[in-house]
Formats: C-alpha cells, sequence, structure tokens
C-alpha cells in the first residue's frame, strides 16, 4: 500500500467517526427536543387549570425566627419556552413555568447583625420579593447600626428547564417549592414524560411526589 492510499484510508476511517458521532448528537438532539415539548405541552395545560384554581400553598415559608407564611394563595401562573437553532435545526433552548405566591402582608423588618442581615437578604433576593433596604449609620463614625426592610410578603416560584441536547438530558431547576431553596435535578430525556410531569405537579401543590426519584446531579441549596 503506498502512502497516498494510507492518507486516503485514514481519511475514510475519520469520516465514519465522524458520521457516526453526529448521528448519535442528532439522535439525542431529537430526545432532548421531544422531552421539551412534553414539559411545554403540560404547562400550556397546567397554567390554565391552577389559575382558576388558585390553590393555597402547603408550605411553610420562613424569612425569620419571627416571620413566616402559611397557605400562600398560589396564582399568576406563566409558561414560556424558547426556541433556538442548533446544528441548522430549530430545537428548544428552555421551557420555563413561574407563578405567585401571595400573602398581601405588609412587613417592615429591622436587623442589626451582619450574619442577619445577609441571611434575610438572601432569602429576600431569593423569594422574588419586591423590597426598600434602608442602611442606617452612625451619625459620628459612620458604622451600621442596623438595615430596616419594608415589603409585602408574596413571593415568586419557578420551574426552568433547560435542555442537553448533545447528550440528551435535561436539567431541571426548581426554585421555592419546599421553602426558600433552589434544588437542581438532571434526567435522561427518554425519562421525562407525562408520568414526571404528574409528579412534578403534585410537588406544586404540596402533595407526596416522587419526582426526583432517579435524577441524577441533585443539589439544593438553601436561602
Amino acid at each position: 500500500m503506498g502512502f497516498l492510499d494510507d492518507l486516503k484510508r485514514q481519511a475514510d476511517e475519520a469520516k465514519a467517526r465522524l458520521n457516526t458521532d453526529t448521528s448519535l448528537l442528532d439522535r439525542n438532539s431529537a430526545l432532548a427536543d421531544s422531552a421539551c415539548k412534553t414539559t411545554a405541552t403540560y404547562f400550556s395545560t397546567l397554567v390554565q387549570q391552577l389559575n382558576v384554581l388558585q390553590p393555597p400553598s402547603k408550605v411553610t415559608y420562613r424569612l425569620d425566627k419571627r416571620n413566616a407564611f402559611e397557605a400562600m394563595r398560589l396564582c399568576d401562573f406563566r409558561f414560556d419556552a424558547r426556541r433556538t437553532r442548533l446544528r441548522g435545526a430549530e430545537v428548544f433552548d428552555h421551557v420555563a413555568l413561574r407563578w405567585r405566591m401571595k400573602s398581601g402582608t405588609r412587613l417592615a423588618l429591622v436587623k442589626n447583625f451582619l450574619p442577619e442581615i445577609e441571611q434575610l437578604e438572601s432569602k429576600l433576593r431569593r423569594s422574588g420579593a419586591q423590597f426598600h433596604a434602608e442602611t442606617v449609620r452612625h451619625p459620628e463614625t459612620h458604622k451600621l447600626q442596623e438595615m430596616r426592610y419594608e415589603l409585602v410578603a408574596d413571593f415568586e416560584g419557578a420551574v426552568n428547564i433547560t435542555p442537553d441536547h448533545d447528550n440528551g438530558r435535561l436539567r431541571f431547576e426548581l426554585v421555592n417549592l419546599d421553602g426558600f431553596e433552589t434544588v437542581t435535578v438532571e434526567f435522561a430525556a427518554f425519562d421525562v414524560g407525562s408520568t414526571r410531569m404528574d409528579e412534578l405537579a403534585r410537588w406544586l401543590m404540596g402533595e407526596p411526589n416522587a419526582f426526583l426519584k432517579g435524577g441524577q446531579a441533585l443539589r439544593r441549596v438553601e436561602a
């Protein structure tokens, strides 16, 4: 075999590997996109029902030792799905569900210890509440004396779904379903169907569920 023949053989092998890799990526992408379509269709119907029912939350949301909120009204459900292009094809970029948790309670809070200030502000940022913060300093030393906060205790929850097309997976980010925390988990695309979405809806409603069963890369971050 001559040198040119050897180069041709190597090129043919490289083409075969490239075609195999591209076919695998396309199959994985199709699986991820199909799963995203399932979640989008499910959410589009779910928001219609929940905006009529406006169920009370079964979860306690605690800002600090003195201020906790129960039976907040779940309302203003919004569904969103965006598309992008990948290898010349139009695919899902993300699917999202958001809602409000309303108590209508007006609060005025004062914190004068740095750990309490940091903890409260972390929860407020994660909660989705609109708040006004005022810094009070000593008139002579200008050292921090306290932080004052005013807000209406209405919070937000969210489910953000991001596909990993190349690997055929979906990443779920679940915000404030079990108190002020963010849970992230991944599933193979073929494992995200109506059964999995029913478990997610049960979780959102505060009912026993098995949504996280079988998930990977599970992580919880509390405020």
